[in-house]
Parts: structure tokens; C-alpha cells; sequence
């Protein structure tokens, strides 16, 4: 309105302009004269002089009586609320039928509608590394490919001086991390806590994250996303000590930690692994029964222990597994049969390793020697101990893998039909060459379902 009065006094406008010192005495002077607004006569002043043609004028004066109209329809539509509710509802099925696909995001009711960060972190797959120093790093779960059996393997990244891979896995970055040090001490945060990093990063100390203790190691981590009632956790200490816990019993973990064991003098809490009621368990070549034990209690002893021998590794076989096991062995014993699986997969800290049929053992009790396993050379041990060949291809043999971590922070995996069937006797074929390397420091099996069908997510767990 106020360029069309300019528009219309045309030559009066300009003289005003002319006679004017500054800009502030022209704007007041088209003011006074016109009636206007401050941002109308600040428009006038604005206008280029080859905007005052007789065509730019009518264009100003279309674009008056279109603005006149809409303000017109506007201020109808706001007189009645049938018309802002008929306006609602159309603008409504518009955008229905622009966006056809399923709502993307929830919209959820709280009860303090305070926003927390676990509310805009997504649930996504994550791959956590752990030092021996305790140093923790959180990568996306394709920072490591499928490798072949026998080959050198890639780096976990950058470690500091004398450090060393501890352990690998695989979780979600809404679950609740179970930290279980040396002694028997458990910690408890979310995983989405660590910071996430590069490969060759050096991470971030546990310390910055859980109220550990001077001297105090992180030995085992579990991922829990829910703690069911009927769901336990087993323990197994260095000396062979075993108990089992309902894993609901660590849902409220305060920040300082609880105690998850007690432990004799000189004995530490190595592995923790994730069980039912009715579950078996395979420790290095001893297959047992597991009893039921309050939290705050040592266990009993799992298997004896001959003078200067120690645990290795232990594995858990779900009861349905070890029933389809059982139902099998009721068939004459044959080639086949030996060879068949579930198999107990066997490394070794210098690389090796080898399938034998988990038929070639027989169920102990509690604090039994065992059966031997595996054939060492000289100054080799046994690294770890997997059940494996209840996950099975189409053609019958295994869809597992293996994840390998040497003392340097290298990782290879491998496919677990690759690695060869033999006795308990024998010493294995090489499952990773560790050319300054130092030993396997940690081994991780993925289930099928773990893995993805292109094989281009590298899952390591722990």
C-alpha cells in the first residue's frame, strides 16, 4: 500500500528524496507528507530507479489485490471453526497420500516428558575392544572383514605400551554392559556410555566410565538387553571354582560395583558366560552339571585341577542342543557319525586348532579330572574352547565363525568348516600365523545369526 501512494505521487516523492541531507531526514519527510509507515517509507527509499516504470507499477498493484484477497479468504476462514476444522482434515489426507510408508518414528507417552539419551540414541549393532590396561574403544560393526584360515589377520589398531587385547564382542548400543573384574567385583553401564572411535584409536580408560579400583582388572563383559527370570549367569575362576547366578540379581547394580563372587586368596574371577537352568557346560575338555548358588557365595569346585594347571576357557551347550546330542547317540557308532557334529572347537595360544566330535566325551560331575583334548607341543596351551556344529548349513556342516585376537591387537576370522576334524589326540592345523604378533589372547564364536548374508559385517565377540 504505501509503494502504491509513492507510485501514485510519483514526483513529490522524488523531490522529497532530493531535498533530503541523509536517509533518516528523506524516510521522515515521506512520513509526514504520505501518512506512512516507518517499513513503507523504508521501502520507498529502497526501490531502484529502474523499478519505476508504468509496467513495474501495474505489477505492484496485482500484487495488492492478490494479497487483499488472501487476506480476505484468511480472515473468513478464522471467523468460523467448521472451516478451520473442514481446512485440518483436507491438509491432513494430503499429506497421508504424499507420505504412503509407515511412520518412521514412535511418538510415546512419559510420565515427567523429560527427554533422556537413551530416547535418541539408535539401537544399533555396535563392536566393543578391551586391553588388558583396561582401555575400552567402541567401533561399527564392519571394521573387520572375513578372513581365511591360516593368514596373518587384521590390526585391532593403535595400543599403548605394554598392552595387550583382552576381549572382543558384539552387542547393541541399549544394552546393559556387565563389567566383571579379577575380583569377583561387578560394574554395570550402558553401551552406548563408550565413546565411539576410529580402528586405530587407543580408546577410552574404564576408569572414566566405572569406579574401579587401584590394581583392578576387567576380565570378562557381558551384554544383557533384558533380565529375564528365568536367564543365569555362570561363573568360573582361575582355580576352577564355579557358581551359578540369576541374572536378574544384577539388574540395580550401584556405581561402585557389587560382589559377584567371593574368591579364595590368589584365585581371580576369569569368565563369565550367559546360561538357563537346564543348560550344560564345557570347561576346556570337561563337560558338567551346573548348581544353583546364592550371589554372594565362592561355588563349588567345577573340575579338579592337577598341580600348576589353571582353567582355560568354558563354553555353555543349550539343553536342547546336548537333547538332540543324546537322541543321536543312541545309534550304532560309525565314521559318519564321529565326524558329524556338534563339535568341540579347540585353540590354541600359538594359532592352532581343530574340531573333535563333542560325542568323543562323556558327561562328569563336579571336581573331576576330565578327559583330555587336545595334544599340546612344547610351551603351547589351550587359548579357548567353543561348541560348535549346532548352527548348521544346508549341506550339514557348520555356518559359524571364529574371531582370533593376538596379544598385538590383531584380528582374523575365520569360517569354522574350514578349520579340520580330528581326534583328541592331535595337534591341529594353523588358524592364524602370528609372526610378531605374540598369542591368541582372546577367541570369539559368531553364531549364524549373527552374521550378515553378505558377509561385510565383521561381528567379534567376546
Amino acid at each position: 500500500q504505501g509503494i502504491l501512494i509513492g507510485f501514485g505521487n510519483l514526483d513529490e516523492v522524488i523531490r522529497i528524496i532530493r531535498e533530503s541531507s541523509s536517509n533518516s531526514i528523506a524516510s521522515a519527510g515521506l512520513r509526514n507528507e504520505f501518512n506512512l509507515s516507518e517499513k513503507q517509507a523504508e521501502a520507498l527509499l529502497d526501490i531502484s530507479l529502474r523499478r519505476l516504470t508504468r509496467r513495474e507499477s501495474g505489477n505492484f498493484e496485482a500484487e495488492s489485490r492478490s494479497l487483499t484477497e488472501q487476506i480476505s479468504k484468511l480472515e473468513e476462514l478464522l471467523s468460523s471453526r467448521k472451516n478451520i476444522l473442514e481446512l485440518i482434515e483436507q491438509e491432513a489426507i494430503e499429506l497421508k497420500n504424499k507420505f504412503t510408508g509407515p511412520r518412521r518414528s514412535i511418538v510415546e507417552d512419559t510420565d515427567d516428558g523429560q527427554l533422556e539419551d537413551i530416547d535418541v540414541i539408535p539401537n544399533e549393532d555396535m563392536l566393543l575392544a578391551l586391553s588388558e590396561k583396561g582401555y575400552v574403544k567402541r567401533m561399527k560393526p564392519s571394521t573387520f572383514n572375513l578372513q581365511n584360515r591360516g593368514t596373518i589377520g587384521k590390526s585391532v589398531g593403535k595400543l599403548r605400551v605394554n598392552d595387550s587385547m583382552s576381549d572382543f564382542l558384539v552387542c547393541r548400543a541399549h544394552d546393559h554392559v556387565l563389567y566383571f573384574s579379577d575380583k569377583g567385583i561387578v560394574y554395570s553401564a550402558r553401551a552406548y556410555k563408550i565413546p565411539e572411535c576410529s580402528r586405530t584409536a587407543a580408546g577410552t580408560p574404564l576408569l572414566q566410565i566405572l569406579s574401579l579400583s587401584d590394581g583392578e582388572r576387567i576380565t570378562s563383559i557381558i551384554p544383557v538387553s533384558e533380565f529375564a527370570d528365568d536367564q543365569f549367569l555362570l561363573m568360573l575362576t582361575m582355580q576352577g571354582y564355579i557358581k551359578r547366578v540369576p541374572l536378574n540379581s544384577f539388574s540395580s547394580i550401584r556405581s561402585t560395583g557389587i560382589i559377584a563372587i567371593q574368591l579364595v586368596p590368589g584365585d581371580e574371577l576369569k569368565w563369565v558366560r550367559h546360561c538357563t537352568n537346564d543348560d550344560f557346560v564345557a570347561m576346556a575338555s570337561h563337560n558338567g552339571m551346573i548348581r544353583t548358588l546364592g550371589r554372594n557365595t565362592r561355588g563349588a569346585v567345577a573340575m579338579r585341577l592337577k598341580e600348576g594347571d589353571r582353567m582355560a576357557s568354558v563354553d555353555i551347550i543349550s539343553a536342547a542342543s546336548w537333547n538332540n546330542l543324546e537322541t543321536v547317540s543312541i545309534f550304532p557308532d560309525s565314521r559318519a557319525k564321529r565326524q558329524s557334529g556338534p563339535w568341540l572347537l579347540f585353540v590354541s595360544e600359538s594359532g592352532y586348532g581343530k574340531r573333535v566330535p563333542l560325542s568323543s566325551f562323556r558327561m562328569s560331575p563336579l571336581n573331576r579330572i576330565g578327559l583330555i583334548g587336545y595334544k599340546f607341543a612344547a610351551k603351547d596351551r589351550l587359548a579357548a574352547v567353543f561348541i560348535v556344529g549346532f548352527s548348521l548349513a544346508e549341506d550339514g556342516e557348520s555356518d559359524e565363525q571364529v574371531v582370533l585376537v593376538s596379544q598385538s591387537g590383531t584380528v582374523n576370522r575365520i569360517k569354522v568348516r574350514d578349520i579340520s576334524i580330528q581326534s583328541r589326540f592331535a595337534r591341529g592345523v594353523i588358524l592364524m600365523r602370528l609372526d610378531h604378533t605374540g598369542k591368541i589372547q582372546s577367541a570369539s564364536l559368531i553364531s549364524a545369526e549373527d552374521c550378515e548374508p553378505e558377509e561385510v559385517l565383521a561381528i567379534a565377540q567376546g
